[in-house]
């Protein structure tokens, strides 16, 4: 069994923030883990015409990364994604063999992700990130893909990461 937490929420929420501080906690505590942000180990250009987003190379190189934890003795995994139906799990499951999946997703009001998309994206490539939060706040409140909601508005990362790892019982 591999006890893996899937942090979603739509773009801005915070996923890559809060699984590094997820990480953190792991380490001081003396608990082994991995962390992998699923969009960083995709980004390849020129995408496949028949995987647009990546997604087959994403899941083959989780496989691999994977596979190099397992043999470094690593005994848990944060993924870090936008997950928008839970059936994309399964290429996580395929990925890591014997994963029991916890889904936590992060809540964040949809004016402050478009404050903190403004501030990180460059000009010209915001609106895309802009309408994505849009869309991506709505779907998922409605999808039900989590198994706890957390939310990351006025609070610290820490505090975030803190609640994660107890609402999951990892710490």
């Amino acid at each position: 069994m591999v006890p893996v937490i899937v942090l979603t929420g739509p773009v801005g929420a915070g996923k890559s923030t809060v699984g590094a501080e997820i990480a953190a906690r792991l380490r001081e505590n003396g608990v082994s883990h991995g962390l992998v942000d699923l969009p960083r180990i995709g980004d390849a250009w020129p995408p496949s015409p028949d995987d647009p987003w990546n997604e087959r190379l994403i899941h083959r190189n989780l496989e691999c990364i994977w596979s190099n934890f397992r043999a470094a003795a690593m005994s848990r995994l944060i993924v870090c994604r936008v997950l928008e139906s839970r059936s994309l799990l399964r290429s996580i499951e395929a990925a890591v063999p014997g994963s029991q999946i916890t889904v936590v997703r992060l809540r964040v009001p949809l004016p402050t992700l478009h404050a903190r998309l403004r501030a990180r994206e460059h000009p010209g490539s915001s609106d895309w990130y802009l309408d994505a939060a849009s869309y991506l706040v709505d779907k998922m409140e409605q999808a039900g893909v989590e198994d706890h909601v957390v939310d990351n508005d006025r609070r610290l990362p820490r505090e975030v990461a803190e609640d994660v790892l107890h609402r999951v019982g990892w710490l």
